[in-house]
């Protein structure tokens, strides 16, 4: 079955299910469990007119934001009886996409499957927000179990 499991989460109740989904997969095939949150890069956010802006305050900020979001998981995988590894993961460059980073990740890993939450959105709001799930699958080789979230 399953020896390697990579589960993407950012603290939000859908990737909280995702990561339940995962630790039940890990418990049902004595797999090991790999926990990731992806710091997103600030430049990447930020306009091309902004060469003298400063960005160190967001990154220091993001980073904080994941090292509680990795807490929060761990606080949820206690108590179960597998193997897992907790890891925040930076972005590279500033052009690459988060679905990409979570690819790169499992390659590195030699993942068998990737786990990660979906809210399911639809029409102009995927459109505008996006989406990174769509983007995993469209750019992952590996069987990726996407866990949908309450409506």
């Amino acid at each position: 079955m399953y020896e390697r499991i990579l589960v993407a989460v950012d603290g939000s109740p859908v990737s909280d299910r995702a990561l339940a989904e995962a630790v039940k997969l890990a418990e049902l095939s004595g797999g090991e469990l790999r926990v990731i949150t992806i710091v997103d890069s600030p430049l990447r956010h930020l306009p091309d007119y902004a060469v003298y802006y400063n960005p160190e305050p967001l990154r220091e900020a993001a980073l904080k934001a994941a090292d509680d979001t990795l807490a929060k998981a761990r606080e949820k995988v206690a108590g179960h009886n597998i193997q897992v590894k907790f890891e925040r993961v930076c972005q590279e460059r500033a052009s690459e996409e988060i679905a990409e980073r979570i690819e790169i990740e499992a390659d590195e890993s030699k993942c068998d499957v990737i786990v990660m939450g979906t809210h399911g959105r639809r029409g102009v709001r995927r459109l505008m927000l996006g989406s990174v799930a769509e983007g995993l699958i469209r750019v992952s080789n590996r069987p990726v179990l996407l866990v949908r979230g309450d409506q």
